[in-house]
């Protein structure tokens, strides 16, 4: 009998491979502290302070030994664990290779110790497939959570690991998608950037690995105030030098000379380019493991039609057949050709005809040939390639009898059993990274790829970056040596039309629509049918709930029919349970819905997934998760929905999106949503709902510096507000308009807008649009130089918020009010409101909000001449409105931090941030911070004595402040 028990995920317990019952949330958090303190006393006030926390019931001591005594109970029957109670307080006796925590720690430490890479490799990736989840998935108490942030830590350490291990084997090719992944996740690890950097480097790309540099040099300046440390910036150095101590190095002689035995493998693919990972990983494989492990027999090499499955298993064939002195043998299946499959029984008679068997001595029967092949076998070191297998039946009787042979599978399926019976490693192929692709093309086509690089990457993304096809548009582009790339690329742009190109002269192994036609034809008629369906999503993948509803099955059949689909790699599962297809498949299985469902099961099919879209997104603040992950798929559904007819779902789907968007998701991406939505209201006549899409669509912008464009849009939802007598409606886009020539510079204009939106709001009886105008009308003022004025206008909105309860919006104005010189007093005041706010919005997860919230704090802390901690808000802030695409607030806290570390001495840094915004403020229109740019210049060239280099921005920043009127 085992027992296993894991905290790095659920804590569970596993008794002869069944769970064990541990009962509920608080009884398992007692348990989880066990097994991390196993063998080690836990005294009864630490575990009650580790379970409860600050909250500890009346009589928790008494629980407490309840649970102990249920938990006895639970593992009495795993053979060497015990609780038991010691002097020093209750101790679990387990076997700590038992508990998954103490296994990957005793995992890392050996590799750490290990004698070679290849040995580290292996035990850091056994270490790390033991997390299933966060540690104590479900469990939350102060010391489970600090405990919880602990084994993160050391879990990104061991990755951290890995990839330093995997880089030195050379699998920067195989590393870089998680890398950049993690990058992206950890901007500000300067270790991870240098492994991102250096993998980018190795596999050519020079240039991304100088931005990648670049890039983290900026966060940190931004969020840390520091440059990268030593070690990255004498990485860089190399990069840029192309350093050869860079390179992987190269261990081994000479290659053993082969002996006349068969070598059956086919010519080596012309111009083959790529697949360092892939190829890395095929050779680790080859390495014989320790102790009593039997040898690999069987690899597996699985994935897609036409992404080189076949070309990569030759390739690595003939580089490593040295290894394998008895010889090669090789046949192709042709398990989803549209001939005949091969039949086992005449591949086992290729095989022993080359291993020289005289042809009477070939058995008739498959099993007796099966039989007589792994004799032949016995002994000799050879390597298999079967190739194009559609089933486990199709390879089992050609697989060897003896561990001296390799056998090499390509297969479209996943093959579940290969690995689950016989013991087969699987190595999944994915589409070329694009440098290799385009790579590819440019040993196929020449210097015509250098020429037009950005119609060269274009042609390989309507490719899809698989092999097979860009092959195939190479054949098109030299056979059409005088058409510009650029034109191929846009006769390539229809799908449909795609397909139709991609036909290399009619022969069925090389034409796309037939590659991908062979794996279709094996589907069973439902797996066949969602494939088909999905073809007309229109977005890039789907979750088990969107298929669902697409194809009106039940969520398990259709994750049940996704598995079909996975293992005959025509979609591809990826992360957060969603499914994909690349561009080719999609287009293929578009056509085939076209051809095989009538419109009006189509039209069915779409009409379903759009209700399931707007029913999940019906409440965006319960809802938030699953919008987020969803955005780029929701926004592809709007943009078709608008085109395809289907208004009144995109209308209110973008409506939803909006107000998600809004709260800190990415202005471009919104502006795409909102402009369907415009154009969905449009065709339908709803003027109301095209006059909403219209007001946020002029938020937007403005939110982009369009300002311009703001104000256009604006006007138009005006005259739709008007015609529809709508003067609620109408206050809100006349303060908005306002809010557009406050940027542009044109106060009176602005003063004029606001002081109507006032009136609007009042007659409407609005008390926050009343005083959100009475903001803005003080905001004028200041700007003009009324402070008198400004203050009364700010003292009369905070009445009317107090009257309101709306904290942030107090916390607003009285941040406004401490700024003026006359209202000094009111800082502590609105730096105390502001951080409360500063966590409600944070809470809430509104990111614009907190950008906003955050430079409202640091101007308050600056007058306080808390300068540190002004700019390190500021800093946030700025990251937020980037990530954000908030081009007129990022161009506001450019100059509001340059102000703040000219005041703090840092004067080459604000002259930075001042050049930064002046460029910023230029391109978008804003005349003003365009002046307080240059003001801001002025005093850190001052500041650092560059006199002569003031007096320009100086005489700038005057001349426009008395175009604006404004008073400095």
């Amino acid at each position: 009998m085992t027992a296993e028990f894991g905290v790095l995920g659920t804590v569970e317990a596993r008794i002869d491979g069944r769970s064990a019952d541990l009962g509920h949330a608080r009884q398992r958090c007692v348990l989880g502290v066990l097994l991390v303190e196993a063998g080690r006393p836990v005294t009864v006030d630490q575990l009650i302070d580790r379970v409860w926390g600050a909250h500890v019931p009346q009589r928790a001591a008494g629980a407490l030994y309840s649970y102990l005594s249920r938990l006895r109970r639970a593992v009495a029957a795993a053979p060497g664990v015990e609780i038991r109670r010691d002097p020093g307080g209750y101790l679990l006796t387990v076997d700590p290779q038992a508990v998954d925590l103490h296994r990957f720690r005793d995992l890392m430490t050996s590799a750490r110790a290990a004698e070679s890479d290849r040995v580290a490799a292996d035990l850091i990736t056994e270490a790390l497939g033991l997390w299933r989840a966060e540690p104590f998935a479900g469990l939350d108490t102060p010391w489970l959570g600090a405990m919880r942030r602990t084994l993160l830590a050391e879990r990104f350490a061991a990755e951290l690991d890995r990839n330093d291990v995997l880089l030195r084997l050379g699998r920067h090719g195989e590393l870089l998608p998680a890398l950049s992944a993690a990058v992206a996740e950890h901007p500000l690890d300067e270790r991870l950037a240098g492994q991102a950097m250096l993998a980018l480097y190795r596999c050519g790309r020079q240039a991304d690995a100088d931005e990648q540099y670049r890039r983290i040099r900026r966060s940190l300046a931004d969020e840390l105030g520091s440059d990268p440390g030593v070690a990255l910036r004498a990485l860089h150095e190399q990069i840029l030098v192309a350093s050869p101590s860079l390179d992987v190095a190269v261990a081994g002689g000479p290659p053993a000379t082969a002996t006349l035995v068969p070598a059956q493998l086919p010519a080596d693919v012309r111009a083959f380019t790529g697949r360092t990972g892939e190829l890395a990983a095929l050779d680790r494989l080859l390495v014989a493991p320790g102790g009593d492990e039997p040898p690999l027999t069987v690899v597996l090499l699985s994935g897609t039609a036409g992404v080189g499955k076949s070309a990569l298993a030759i390739r690595w064939g003939h580089r490593v057949r040295d290894s394998f002195p008895d010889g090669q043998l090789y046949v192709n299946l042709r398990g989803y050709d549209a001939e005949q499959p091969v039949a086992v029984a005449d591949a086992l008679a290729g095989f022993l005809t080359a291993l020289g068997v005289r042809g009477p001595e070939i058995p008739p029967g498959t099993d007796e040939r099966a039989g007589r092949y792994r004799s032949e076998l016995t002994g000799r070191r050879m390597l298999v390639l079967l190739d194009n297998a559609s089933s486990v039946e199709q390879v089992r009787p050609l697989l060897p009898g003896t561990g001296s042979c390799l056998v090499l599978v390509t297969s479209r399926d996943s093959l579940p059993g290969m690995v689950a019976v016989h013991g087969a490693e699987r190595v999944n192929l994915d589409l070329l990274p694009l440098p290799d692709a385009l790579a590819l093309l440019r040993k196929l086509i020449g210097v015509r790829v250098d020429a037009e690089p950005a119609a060269a990457e274009a042609l390989a993304a309507a490719c899809a970056r698989l092999p097979l096809a860009l092959r195939i548009a190479a054949e098109l582009a030299a056979e059409r040596a005088d058409v510009p790339l650029a034109e191929l690329v846009a006769e390539l742009g229809d799908y449909r039309g795609r397909l139709d190109l991609l036909d290399a002269g009619g022969d069925p192994r090389a034409e796309v629509r037939a590659v991908f036609s062979w794996s279709y034809q094996n589907l069973p008629a439902a797996a066949a049918r969602v494939f088909r369906l999905l073809g007309l999503h229109p977005g890039e993948s789907a979750d088990v709930g969107a298929v669902a509803a697409l194809t009106g099955t039940a969520p398990g059949e259709a994750r049940r029919l996704l598995g079909v689909l996975t293992r005959a790699s025509l979609v591809q599962a990826g992360r957060g349970g969603r499914y994909g297809m690349h561009d080719l498949l999609r287009a293929y299985a578009a056509e085939l819905a076209v051809g095989q469902e009538p419109e009006v099961e189509r039209r069915a099919a779409l009409d379903r997934l759009f209700d399931h879209c707007l029913a999940a997104a019906g409440d965006p603040d319960s809802a938030r998760d699953w919008i987020e992950a969803e955005r780029s798929n929701l926004a592809a559904i709007c943009v078709y929905g608008a085109a395809h007819g289907w208004y009144r779902h995109t209308v209110e789907l973008a409506d939803s999106l909006f107000h998600h968007l809004d709260a800190g998701g990415p202005v471009a991406e919104a502006v795409t949503v909102t402009a369907a939505a415009v154009s969905a209201a449009s065709a339908t006549g709803d003027r109301a709902a095209q006059a909403r899409s219209l007001s946020q669509l002029g938020r937007l912008h403005r939110r982009q510096g369009r300002l311009h464009e703001a104000a256009a849009t604006y006007r138009r939802a005006l005259d739709l507000y008007a015609q529809l007598s709508s003067p609620a409606a109408s206050a809100l886009v006349v303060r908005n308009l306002g809010s557009v020539y406050w940027r542009l510079g044109d106060y009176r204009e602005a003063a004029s807008h606001y002081r109507q939106a006032w009136e609007l709001y009042t007659d409407a009886g609005d008390k926050a649009g009343q005083a959100d105008a009475l903001v803005r009308l003080g905001l004028v003022d200041g700007r003009l130089g009324d402070q008198v004025r400004a203050a009364e206008r700010f003292g009369s909105a905070l009445e009317l918020y107090a009257g309101l309860g709306d904290r942030f919006s107090e916390a607003y104005v009285l941040s406004l009010l401490a700024r003026l010189p006359q209202h000094p007093a009111g800082l502590d005041r609105a730096a105390a409101e502001l951080e409360r706010s500063l966590g409600a919005v944070r809470r809430a997860g509104d990111r614009t909000a907190e950008a906003y919230a955050l430079t409202d704090l640091a101007a308050v802390q600056a007058r306080q001449g808390r300068l540190g901690e002004a700019a390190a808000q500021l800093r946030r802030a700025l990251v937020l409105h980037q990530r954000i695409g908030d081009r007129a607030s990022e161009a506001e806290a450019l100059n509001d931090l340059g102000q703040v570390l000219c005041a703090a001495g840092e004067a080459a840094e604000a002259r930075v941030r001042h050049g930064q915004a002046l460029e910023l403020a230029e391109e978008i229109g804003d005349r003003y911070e365009t002046a307080r740019a240059h003001d801001g210049l002025a005093a850190a060239s001052r500041a650092a004595g560059d006199l002569a280099g003031a007096r320009p921005h100086v005489e700038q920043a005057r001349r426009i402040y008395a175009d604006l009127r404004v008073h400095q």
